[in-house]
């Protein structure tokens, strides 16, 4: 029998639901299953204040480490596969998981370890894996398989709930838009993903995991999610830059900052959207073979040169 060792961080509990559905074929195989939270010794709020949201945005994108608490004496034990959930912001891996990625206990932990990630997110999360790629190349990991569960409402409409489900704690259907976030259903059905691992723990071999996952639909891009999540990376690059230059946390010039960026920010969502969409659409007949590309490569595990 194997050891897997689950590493999150979670704020609504949905990150912990789709790991337990994944790791419920692992644990009636019988191998050990250790959970181990990321907690912040600074607890993020949940409900946020649109405020305080917003306010986390530089230090997010930026990958600054925060302090954590310290993770439990299981987790340093030895184990046959780590898996990985975490949640993107502001198209980063969240500050907790990228602080844990960046901590000498986490180098330590992932040192030589097989790595599954598994997200769970609204809908854009390419940069963050990338950024993940990265940090588990540092700690010398080997990424051997990805699933990425996103919520599979429209762009304007998860916008519109997710961000009510931040701010207010409620993620209930209401009035013609659907329940917020990833769906009941592909919660459940994670634990498709955890077969698929439990057949490979036994051989320790990993090679065709990835495929057999993008075989169960384990990561769906939209073309035109691609561009503009490029264009949002380049934006939110110079967002950050602006916001932390205001001043310290709590100053007067920083909050000015943040609050210019958080009417900002929905408003060009919501009113843009229409017309990148068409854009998209131009871009995509333009540049078909290069998006097929980023498509397809974004569906793998390897690290794309700079």
């Amino acid at each position: 029998m194997k050891k897997i060792l689950i590493v999150y961080y979670t704020q609504s509990g949905q990150q912990l639901s789709i790991l337990q559905s994944l790791s419920k074929p692992l644990v009636e195989a019988g191998h050990t299953v250790h959970f181990e939270e990321i907690q912040p010794q600074e607890k993020y709020p949940f409900p946020w204040s649109a405020y305080q949201f917003f306010n986390a945005f530089p230090e997010t994108f930026s990958q600054k480490p925060l302090a954590l608490k310290s993770l439990s004496a299981q987790a340093f034990d030895q184990y046959d596969l780590v898996i990985l959930g975490y949640q993107p912001w502001f198209l980063t891996p969240s500050r907790p998981i990228s602080s844990f990625l960046q901590s000498d206990d986490g180098k330590k932990i992932l040192n030589g370890k097989p790595v599954v990630t598994i997200l769970g997110c609204r809908n854009m999360w390419l940069g963050a894996q990338e950024k993940v790629k990265q940090r588990l190349l540092d700690a010398q990991a080997t990424l051997v398989g990805h699933i990425a569960l996103a919520d599979r409402s429209g762009n304007l409409t998860s916008l519109i709930t997710i961000l009510r489900w931040m701010f207010t704690g409620n993620r209930k259907p209401f009035w013609f838009f659907p329940q917020a976030g990833v769906s009941n259903t592909d919660v459940q059905h994670a634990e498709a993903f955890g077969k698929l691992i439990a057949n490979h723990l036994a051989s320790n071999d990993y090679t065709s995991l990835q495929t057999e996952f993008l075989q169960e639909g384990a990561i769906d891009i939209r073309p035109n999610l691609v561009l503009m999540e490029r264009r949002g990376q380049k934006a939110f690059s110079v967002w950050s830059k602006f916001i932390a230059s205001g001043g310290a946390m709590h100053s007067t010039g920083r909050k000015i900052r943040v609050y210019i960026f958080m009417y900002l920010l929905p408003t060009a969502i919501f009113f843009l959207s229409p017309l990148l969409w068409t854009l998209s659409k131009t871009m995509l007949i333009v540049k078909r073979k290069e998006l097929i590309l980023d498509v397809e490569y974004f569906k793998q595990n390897s690290l794309r040169k700079k």
